[in-house]
């Protein structure tokens, strides 16, 4: 039973955070509305991304016990030193498989950018290995946010590999699927950091005020939606995918609206956030079915 439990907890904390590569792959479908319409492809892209992004899920809390504790967070990883030994054998196997799955699909590309995404989803966390004398790529703002601007790309090309070879529209949709997860990467570094300041870290959550972070994340997602506009005007995405961008417009009202208010994250600005969490995931939306309509 003991066991069970444990089984239940690591699957729960392979899921964790939530993003938009897995548990929930809308990563994929956006790759595939722009690429290859196969579905045997789409489920090899997914299955893919079910087996690394566990990997870099576990191996990130096994490493994060210390500033959860700190921060007085559970992390089931911490109940001993059976269950982290458990999760890091976990991890292991679970790159293995991503790795056994780029060697049959995949061509020296794919490869070549998986092995540079499991070196920084590694070293990002790592404090059991090379990290221990190293350092962590986390644990300093800019080693971290660099770490973000390499991964989240060189990912999105990674999976586009598995449909076609990459070209300029290819390299487009990295950016644009870069300045859409660095939206949620500010804001969630929001969030209570004490774990990280305790630990004497100095992470984008600890360095950077909750206006600045605010502030970032609108940065971003107003990128994301100049890189669609730009990339219909070049012609890299086709026109109807400008339907994509119209959230747009309420996201520069929520950003008039939050600078009236000083950037500030109170009860009266969260409900700013929230519409435009529900834009960002309307304009994803429409970017997926847009690129599917212009391929059918």
């Amino acid at each position: 039973m003991e066991l069970i439990k444990y089984f239940i907890e690591l699957l729960k904390f392979s899921a964790r955070p939530l993003t938009i590569i897995y548990p929930i792959p809308v990563l994929q479908f956006v790759v595939f509305s722009q690429s290859t319409h196969d579905l045997n492809l789409l489920l090899i892209a997914i299955l893919f991304s079910f087996t690394f992004y566990p990997a870099v899920n576990l191996w990130n809390h096994v490493n994060d016990v210390k500033e959860d504790i700190l921060g007085g967070k559970y992390n089931v990883f911490a109940e001993g030193l059976n269950v982290r030994i458990l999760g890091v054998i976990l991890a292991i196997l679970l790159y293995l498989a991503a790795l056994l799955i780029v060697l049959k699909y995949g061509n020296y590309v794919s490869l070549a950018l998986f092995i540079l995404c499991f070196l920084i989803t590694w070293t990002y966390s790592d404090r059991l290995t090379l990290g221990r004398f190293l350092g962590r790529l986390k644990d300093n703002y800019v080693t971290e946010l660099t770490s973000f601007v390499i991964s989240y790309p060189s990912f999105t090309l990674l999976i586009w590999t598995f449909f076609e070879d990459l070209n300029v529209k290819a390299i487009a949709l990295s950016l644009t699927v870069l300045f859409f997860v660095l939206f949620g990467v500010f804001i969630k570094d929001i969030r209570d950091v004490s774990g990280d300041e305790k630990a004497g870290l100095k992470t984008i959550g600890v360095v950077f005020s909750p206006s600045s972070l605010i502030k970032l994340a609108y940065t971003s997602i107003i990128l994301y939606y100049s890189t669609i506009i730009v990339c219909v005007l070049i012609d890299v995405y086709d026109v109807t995918t400008i339907i994509s961008a119209l959230p747009i417009i309420p996201t520069l009202l929520f950003v008039k609206q939050l600078k009236e208010k000083v950037w500030k994250l109170s009860l009266e600005t969260l409900p700013y956030f929230k519409r435009t969490l529900l834009m960002n995931f309307v304009s994803i939306a429409l970017f997926i079915v847009s690129g599917l309509l212009s391929q059918s």
